[in-house]
């Protein structure tokens, strides 16, 4: 069964070596969001989410403390994570999911600290799927089940290597 961790805790450094981790980055708008579909598809994995949800971190001043350490904790966790779905729908907002996209695509010139990023949505007027291509990343288009799909792949990829190892 998948664990969910919400910002802003954060993994003790035994179940850093110990668990797989997925962080999903992208908007936060919703009610019903993106993220509560990835969470369930993945219930049966023995997995941690890392969901960045906070509902005090979007009413953070521009330039405050507290906002700088939500964009730290986000991006820490994302560059940690083993496996990151990007999801960037059109027409939504989602810089910090831009900032951690680009940062992962650099990391992933590195195949010893690389994640495995999937990235969907077709925000940007296709540019974060031109991106993911660009670099080495595995996009998926424009749907989430789709993007679901391949990360679970890499999922699972990621445990029988912590298995074997």
């Amino acid at each position: 069964m998948a664990t969910v961790l919400r910002a802003p805790d954060r993994l003790t450094a035994a179940q850093k070596r110990t668990t797989v981790t997925l962080y999903l980055a992208g908007p936060f708008d919703d009610a019903d969001t993106w993220r509560d579909e990835v969470i369930g598809a993945y219930d049966d994995l023995d997995i941690t989410v890392i969901d960045p949800r906070n509902e005090r971190w979007p009413q953070l001043e521009v330039g405050s403390p507290g906002r700088r350490g939500a964009f730290e904790w986000q991006c820490a966790a994302a560059f940690d994570a083993d496996v990151v779905i990007v999801w960037v729908p059109a027409g939504r907002h989602a810089p910090t999911a831009l900032m951690i996209l680009g940062s992962l695509g650099a990391k992933r010139n590195n195949p010893k600290r690389g994640s495995s990023v999937v990235v969907g949505g077709g925000g940007y007027d296709g540019l974060v799927q031109l991106f993911a291509q660009n670099q080495r990343l595995f996009p998926a288009g424009d749907d989430l089940g789709e993007v679901i799909r391949i990360a679970r792949i890499q999922l699972e990829q990621a445990l029988a290597a912590r298995a074997a190892g």
